[in-house]
Formats: structure tokens, C-alpha cells, sequence
């Protein structure tokens, strides 16, 4: 937050659940966001923590499983990926 803001000042309101968010209200405006032109309360980003942190689990392995599949079809069209460069190489 901006160091210049008087404690109790109206920061906004959050798009969530509706409570404002005051300067100086603890964990609701240390870690409160805008996003997209809305205000999100500290409180709100650690309760969707947990769901938040699994779906970018599982983006990464859907991402680790795309570059497998597309590993395995180079080596069919005969090309390889070189270890240490990281370059494509023609079989």
C-alpha cells in the first residue's frame, strides 16, 4: 500500500464480499488488490489461497504433459531435442 495514506481512510470496497476495506484494518488492506479495476481484501486472497494454489498445481502438470506429448510426436516426424542446447536437431 502507499505509505502516505492516513490510517482509516476508505480504500474501497471489496468486490467479493462486499465489506470495505479501511487503511490501517490489518490483514484486510496490508494485503488487499485491485484486479481488473476491483478491490480484493487480504481476508478474501487467503481464503481463496488454498483453491487458488491448487489450480496453478494443476496447470503446471497439464503444461508438463502437453510438452511430453509434443516431445514424443517430434521424435516421429524425426527431429530430437539436443540435451545441451536445447535446440531442435534433424535425426
Amino acid at each position: 500500500m502507499v505509505e502516505n495514506i492516513e490510517n482509516g481512510t476508505l480504500l474501497g470496497k471489496c468486490a467479493v464480499d462486499g465489506n470495505p476495506i479501511y487503511q490501517g484494518s490489518g490483514m484486510r488492506s496490508k494485503h488487499a488488490v485491485v484486479l481488473n479495476g476491483r478491490w480484493l481484501s487480504g481476508d478474501i486472497i487467503l481464503k481463496i489461497y488454498p483453491t487458488a494454489f491448487q489450480a496453478f498445481l494443476d496447470d503446471n502438470k497439464h503444461q508438463e504433459k502437453e510438452k511430453e506429448m509434443l516431445l514424443e510426436s517430434l521424435g516421429k516426424y524425426g527431429w530430437q531435442v539436443n540435451p545441451e542446447t536445447g535446440k531442435l536437431e534433424k535425426l
